[in-house]
């Protein structure tokens, strides 16, 4: 029928412009011959504003199907997150650190369980998180175990929280790297708007001798300062790599996204033996992912930038953190080998809506459907961080964006002490006194 209806169509055009040419002949207006030339243009624009209107009604007909269609799968994702909201209330009563493992296992799949399992809930409150879905209980007992378990984790938080912000002092730092009490984090980052878990990052956690955590905006200072930081690099690589092989035995896909120091990069005693390690490992430059602040990748030394270009050569890619600034030089990040920008997702939304310029655009002037594309066209892929509502996570999907991070997919778990035991690096050799 539509093939007819196009025959139809387009008979009725030729006919308008036949009785037009005719009309410019009967009244004299033009002469045989230019009547019917422009009878011919007539039928010509007749067709070019016909198949402009179809395109449209096109465009129109695929917007309402991509609404539909979002629209559908936010409406399997509600449902998703009921059943998941039913299971992790059954589980909730079975003790927190039986969840926690569920919960591992339901999010991040066999290799998952693999890497890293859950420290105990009211012991490490970095390692646990509620997840959003859990707080919506379906009777008032639920309520009052979460509610319960909630508490004892807000009170040991409360506990804790000093070590997570005072810095730590030089010697706490090198006593703890020389009893191996650096412990390696790992946190999903998933695809969307699958879920599924394509990279983990590692954070480092330090634990004093009376086995308190301290985060690393309390200890990478002094680190640096007592000129340890490279040291804590290297252990880190090390363990970064043997978690890669573990896990890429039951998928090739998985990558970790691994935080370095850039004064490791530009230091000319470590780099050599850093470098050497990577080119006897080089198997593995699609797995492993060095990450390093936007402040400190603008602000590199040509030494660093041409280690950096060093390590490219071998396929070892970058990503940056930390973004503070998203009017940044997409070119300039290209070449220096950077593939990954994580941005917070609330900070990447408000952007889209013109809170701010992105790539030296002025506001607004991205739509907000084609930023993920901007930055893909300069093999940039963005990661929508620090994700911790289902909210957010609708309004990123608008972006487009490939990848996501945050409480909401799955909190920082320590890696279980075994796997660390095969990766220990104390080897005083290997380090340069501080």
């Amino acid at each position: 029928m539509p093939r007819v209806s196009d025959v139809l169509v387009v008979l009725t055009y030729a006919m308008i412009a036949v009785v037009a040419s005719l009309a410019f002949e009967r009244f004299g207006l033009l002469s045989s011959g230019l009547a019917w030339i422009m009878g011919a243009v007539v039928f010509l624009i007749a067709g070019q504003v016909h198949a402009a209107a179809a395109r449209a009604e096109e465009r129109r007909t695929l917007a309402r199907d991509l609404h539909e269609l979002r629209a559908a799968n936010m409406s399997l994702l509600e449902e998703l997150e009921e059943v998941q909201t039913r299971l992790e209330t059954v589980e909730t009563g079975t003790g927190p650190q039986r969840k926690g493992a569920a919960a591992s296992r339901h999010e991040d799949g066999d290799h998952a369980e693999e890497a890293y399992e859950l420290s105990d809930a009211v012991e490490g409150v970095e390692g646990y998180s509620i997840p959003a879905s859990a707080a919506r209980a379906q009777n008032p007992q639920d309520e009052r175990l979460i509610a319960d378990l909630m508490s004892r984790l807000e009170r040991a938080g409360q506990s804790t929280a000093a070590n997570l912000t005072d810095a730590a002092d030089p010697d706490i730092v090198r006593a703890a790297l020389d009893a191996n009490r650096i412990d390696l984090y790992l946190q999903p980052v998933v695809s969307l708007p699958q879920r599924r878990t394509y990279f983990y990052e590692g954070f480092s956690r330090l634990r004093d001798e009376k086995g308190e955590v301290l985060a690393p905006a309390a200890f990478l200072q002094a680190a640096e300062d007592a000129n340890l930081i490279t040291d804590l690099d290297n252990l880190m690589l090390f363990r970064c790599v043997q978690i890669i092989r573990r896990l890429t035995k039951s998928d090739r896909r998985i990558g970790i996204f691994c935080n370095v120091s850039l004064r490791s990069i530009a230091d000319e005693e470590f780099f050599p033996a850093f470098l050497d390690f990577l080119r006897r490992n080089s198997d593995l430059a699609g797995s492993l992912i060095f990450e390093m602040t936007q402040a400190a990748f603008e602000g590199r030394s040509a030494t660093a930038a041409r280690n950096m270009a060093r390590l490219a050569d071998y396929g070892f890619r970058f990503s940056i953190d930390q973004v503070s600034n998203l009017s940044m030089d997409l070119a300039e990040l290209q070449r220096a080998g950077v593939r990954f920008a994580k941005v917070e997702g609330r900070r990447l939304v408000d952007a889209a809506h013109g809170a701010e310029p992105i790539a030296g655009r002025e506001p607004g002037a991205i739509a907000s459907e084609d930023i993920a594309g901007l930055f893909a066209r300069y093999g940039v892929d963005l990661v929508a961080e620090k994700i911790e509502t289902e909210s957010t996570v609708v309004e990123v999907l608008d972006l487009d964006v490939g990848y996501a991070q945050g409480h909401l997919f799955g909190a920082p778990r320590p890696v279980r002490e075994d796997v660390i035991a095969e990766t220990d690096y104390a080897s005083a050799g290997h380090r340069r006194a501080g």
